[in-house]
């Protein structure tokens, strides 16, 4: 079964759909009635998952705010300051961020009505917005009523694309480390994609250190750093590319908190399991790999030395993976969590720099461990 394709979602559709919920709100509350709001939440009852779309959302058992209770009336109320300060920031071509929002209910007067304790119930109101208000069966997402992330990942290589800005950029000439991801990427006009592949690295050290030994060039891909677990626009951006028919490979720590990372990039999360467009299905794991160290013919077996003892909390998180559908029903995560599960040892990106090669054989070495697990695929890099 195809994924069902992201809705194209325009601001004048998500500025009449604010006007709308609050219209309903007020004409009820006029016609002497409690308003009652529904949505659906976000746990294991209202979601499936499946090997090839990752986490669905099911909507089956809507929760709702019933005005007739003292913490849902506080929650209508704060629910409406929040639709009418994302109408008026669209209205002006202005995004917000998280932080901006929770200090917007620092306002006297308004923290004198919601007493806001901290961030993380501002942000519990955003997700709840994302809920509440959706188009064609979908949530719309914060990004298009304007509350965004800071810019996350980055990513290099010969694509060329208008960002927000409207420039033309490309993103092998855009800086050191390449573009910095769009907090909209659905938004981004691509123009020329000559890459034969994406590589997304975990740690941004490691990005870097492609990008300086020219890596990119030699093999005619793309390179993006996670900079650890990847923000919603990167992950986005990595869908919008696998859409775009580029394979996506994904080079991470042997951990399992780096299953997880990969596990969030293929498969989406529980969470966010209502947002579409957050999950590449086709996105393989190339390393790093428990046969990478402990395989007769591994490629990182000469330096199996450097692995490091597993603590008390990546055991831990590596037993709770077994419960996560997106790890412990996919057969090679399972494995792989497992095996560093047996061996009680996680291995790091940095072990490449354990070979102690001079930068011309590291290089190389990068090379010839890209190309073999893109091969193991059936992507050809050469």
């Amino acid at each position: 079964m195809a994924a069902k394709s992201r809705t194209t979602i325009s601001s004048n559709m998500v500025e009449g759909l604010i006007d709308d919920v609050l219209e309903v709100i007020a004409e009820t509350i006029e016609d002497g009635e409690f308003p009652e709001i529904g949505y659906f939440g976000s746990s294991k009852r209202n979601i499936r998952f499946e090997q090839n779309e990752g986490y669905l959302p099911v909507d089956e058992k809507a929760s709702f705010l019933d005005g007739r209770r003292v913490d849902s009336a506080k929650t209508i109320a704060s629910l409406i300051y929040a639709l009418s300060r994302f109408r008026e920031h669209l209205d002006q071509g202005m995004s917000m961020s998280l932080r901006d929002f929770y200090y917007m209910h620092k306002v006297k007067r308004v923290q004198d009505v919601f007493n806001i304790k901290d961030q993380n119930e501002t942000n519990r109101l955003v997700n709840l917005c994302e809920r509440i208000l959706r188009i064609d069966g979908d949530s719309v997402p914060r990004e298009e009523f304007g509350v965004v992330s800071s810019p996350k990942g980055t990513f290099y290589g010969d694509v060329t694309l208008s960002d927000l800005s409207k420039k033309k950029i490309n993103c092998s000439a855009a800086g050191e480390y390449g573009w910095f991801i769009s907090s909209r990427p659905f938004e981004v006009t691509i123009h020329d994609l000559n890459i034969d592949a994406a590589v997304f690295v975990e740690k941004e050290a490691m990005a870097r250190n492609l990008i300086e030994l020219g890596v990119p060039e030699e093999l005619d891909i793309g390179v993006g750093a996670l900079f650890g677990q990847p923000g919603r626009n990167m992950r986005a951006w990595i869908r919008r590319l696998s859409q775009q028919g580029i394979p996506i490979l994904v080079l991470v720590d042997m951990s399992p908190w780096s299953l997880r990372i990969f596990s969030t990039i293929k498969s989406n999360s529980i969470e966010l399991s209502n947002i579409r467009g957050l999950s590449a299905p086709d996105a393989k794991l190339i390393g790093l790999t428990s046969e990478d160290f402990w395989s007769k013919n591994g490629m990182l077996n000469d330096v199996e030395h450097s692995l490091e003892k597993m603590s008390k909390s990546d055991i831990r998180c590596a037993k709770q993976n077994r419960n996560i559908p997106a790890i412990g029903e996919d057969p090679v995560l399972k494995h792989e969590n497992e095996e560093i599960l047996k061996k009680r040892k996680k291995g790091e990106l940095e072990a490449f720099k354990a070979f102690e090669l001079p930068l011309r054989e590291l290089k190389q070495k990068y090379i010839q461990y890209i190309q073999t697990k893109a091969a193991s695929f059936d992507i050809n890099l050469m």
